[in-house]
């Protein structure tokens, strides 16, 4: 399955417990929406929060709420989509994958986050700013 899939192949897994979004300080400055709709939903269009950061992709999920404000939980399930990075390992860098979940959400969201890269941050479709 490609990166571009909605379920692209994990290359790691991860242990992780579920995290609430209001336990971390979000960014501020995270307040456009993509006008790409698979922007962070696709492993090929991840957001980019660089700095090799854990803390700025939890930080990143942190400034988001579910469509009504609703808080998001949580966890890292693996990564997958390795792409050409100078920033990465060997020249290569792996998307951190996120499960999702708020209540009232049916299934949940993949979201896609590299931490080995950095452009601008947006808010993905289906999501909102965190106030």
């Amino acid at each position: 399955m490609s990166c571009g899939s909605s379920k692209p192949k994990n290359l790691s897994t991860s242990t992780s417990q579920s995290k609430k979004a209001s336990n971390y300080t979000p960014f501020f400055d995270v307040t456009k929406y993509a006008e790409d709709e698979s922007y962070g939903l696709k492993g090929d269009n991840p957001v980019r929060v660089g700095e090799k950061s854990v803390d700025n992709q939890i930080r990143y999920i942190s400034s988001l709420a579910g469509p009504n404000g609703e808080e998001l939980k949580f966890i890292r399930t693996g990564s997958c989509c390795a792409y050409d990075s100078e920033n990465g390992f060997m020249g290569k860098a792996l998307v951190d994958v996120y499960k999702i979940t708020y209540e009232g959400l049916k299934k949940p969201i993949l979201l896609y986050i590299s931490f080995y890269d950095t452009d601008k941050l947006y808010i993905p479709k289906g999501f909102i700013k965190r106030i």
